[in-house]
């Protein structure tokens, strides 16, 4: 029985077929795939042994898969054009390769991030579920996907360097049949739908799907993200200590991390985290950042920023220390913390501050301004705030309420306007 798919401009390997062989030649098995794909053969016939005869089944498989069953490993492919050239090449010591299947649909499965836990490189199986990885003689390899059990084996010297593998999917609860469950339902198809296509072409967000959990590392030295002794998955890494030559990617700081031109970190930064031009976090930093030009932490800021430029903090609950030559900014208004006591802030900039309840200092060159502030607002030109327990000084001083001392040429405090000195109780 002889079945093939129209063919198309996709890689001849990945091209699927049916076949059944009984007995038949080698040289004859391969033309008849070769017919079925639609390609043409490029070898030389002494590196086959025509006297082999070939008995196979093959439902809906790959080029790829065929050809490894009928030859084994002792043969590269590679396609050119119309044409599939194959060589005699010695079994690969350190290349892992394979393909991954849903045992429960026979369906290959696209976008499993297939990685060596010992030396975190890693990669992803394209559209006919095909993966390749180069690996230790003696790691673990870890074969995870969003929906699937993960799956972690042993590689020997003495292992196969081709491996068929089928991941379990993980049961789902049959759904109530109520309307509102069956609506839920439709929903989250769709919304998983969309997902899986709009990440189809993205590897590391692909990754982070697959791998929820954060790695460990004592040490990265990259170029750029993603390249670098954390491979791909650089981004799903925490490191005790990190240089980047240009810049890299962690899931986090614990002790050190270096960069001549940037780092980006996903979760937190909770040592001390230095670059040439920028530190972007998108998590919590409760270290150091320091930088010729620009921090930012998107989340939590309990720690210190120190920038040529310009520091951005979403929030800081407790204590935070902003210094720059330009701009500070605290984005967020947070609740106070324990004490009853608004958190604990100083910024220093050359140009202004932006703050919401902060007891501390703000010093600027230009403007200050906050929601709430119990300490001092000293400025070069204006201080601004909704509610002042301390003094202000600077040319321009304007606050709705006001408990404490303006020191400027123009005090406002309410619907008071004074000149000079201007208190408050």
């Amino acid at each position: 029985m002889l079945i093939a798919y129209p063919a198309s401009a996709e890689d001849l390997l990945s091209r699927r077929l049916t076949i059944t062989l009984h007995e038949t030649p080698l040289k004859q098995a391969l033309d008849e795939i070769a017919k079925l794909a639609d390609f043409e053969w490029s070898y030389n016939a002494k590196i086959l042994d025509n006297s082999r005869r070939i008995t196979l089944h093959a439902k809906d498989w790959t080029v790829r898969e065929t050809l490894r069953e009928i030859l084994g490993e002792g043969f590269a492919f590679k396609s050119s054009g119309k044409y599939l050239i194959l060589k005699k090449q010695a079994p690969s010591k350190t290349t892992l390769s394979g393909v991954i299947r849903d045992p429960n649909t026979g369906e290959r499965l696209a976008n499993v991030t297939v990685y060596d836990r010992k030396t975190l490189r890693a990669t992803r199986t394209d559209s006919s579920g095909y993966y390749s990885l180069k690996v230790k003689n003696q790691t673990e390899v870890s074969i995870v996907r969003l929906g699937y059990r993960d799956t972690t084996f042993r590689v020997t010297s003495q292992t196969a360097r081709y491996q068929r593998i089928n991941l379990a999917p993980i049961p789902i609860p049959a759904p109530d049949t109520s309307s509102l469950s069956i609506q839920l339902k439709k929903s989250l198809q769709k919304a998983a739908s969309e997902l899986d296509y709009f990440f189809a072409a993205t590897r590391d967000k692909w990754h982070d799907l697959n791998i929820p959990d954060t790695l460990h590392r004592r040490f990265q030295l990259s170029l750029l993200p993603m390249v670098g002794t954390n491979h791909v998955l650089s981004g799903k890494v925490e490191n005790d200590w990190s240089v980047n030559l240009l810049a890299g990617q962690s899931a986090g700081v614990r002790q050190v991390e270096l960069a001549g031109l940037g780092n980006f970190t996903k979760n937190r930064v909770s040592g001390f985290q230095a670059a040439g031009l920028f530190n972007l976090n998108r998590g919590n930093c409760t270290g150091v950042q320091a930088a010729g030009l620009y921090n930012k932490t998107a989340d939590t800021l309990d720690g210190v920023q120190l920038a040529g430029l310009v520091n951005i903090a979403r929030k800081s609950p407790n204590f935070s220390v902003q210094a720059s030559g330009l701009v500070n900014i605290i984005r967020k208004n947070v609740d106070q913390n324990s004490s009853g006591n608004p958190p604990k802030c100083v910024q220093l900039a050359g140009f202004s501050n932006t703050a919401s309840e902060i007891e501390g200092v703000q010093a600027a060159g230009f403007i200050n301004t906050a929601q709430e502030i119990n300490g001092a607002q000293a400025s070069g030109f204006i201080n601004k705030a909704r509610r002042v327990k301390g003094f202000q000084i600077g040319v321009i001083n304007t606050a709705t309420a006001l408990h404490g001392i303006q020191i400027g040429l123009i005090n406002r405090s309410g619907k008071r306007w004074l000149p000079i000195i201007n208190w408050g109780t």
